[in-house]
């Protein structure tokens, strides 16, 4: 779970695990529209990148699997959940 209190960058893990899957929560402070940049390992469709809720609270989930050392696909977002 990650409480944005500024814009984010997920850098690369040192402890990634191959099978591994699960779910990031991202949670927006009071101030809303904060960021999230991605380090290098991580992978999304088309690499587009993840587009994020913005506004003030908004709490998203984002799945993610290791496929391999230094592969981390993430899935599409789930957005705004109240």
């Amino acid at each position: 779970v990650l409480t944005f209190s500024g814009n984010v960058t997920l850098d690369n893990p040192t402890t990634d695990v191959v099978g591994q899957s699960g779910v990031m929560v991202i949670i927006q402070d009071v101030t809303g529209s904060r960021t999230l940049s991605l380090g290098t390992d991580y992978e999304t469709v088309g690499g587009t990148g993840i587009t994020l809720s913005t506004a003030a609270g908004s709490l998203d989930v984002i799945p993610y699997f290791i496929s391999e050392a230094g592969k981390i696909q993430l899935g599409a977002p789930q957005l705004a959940f109240s």
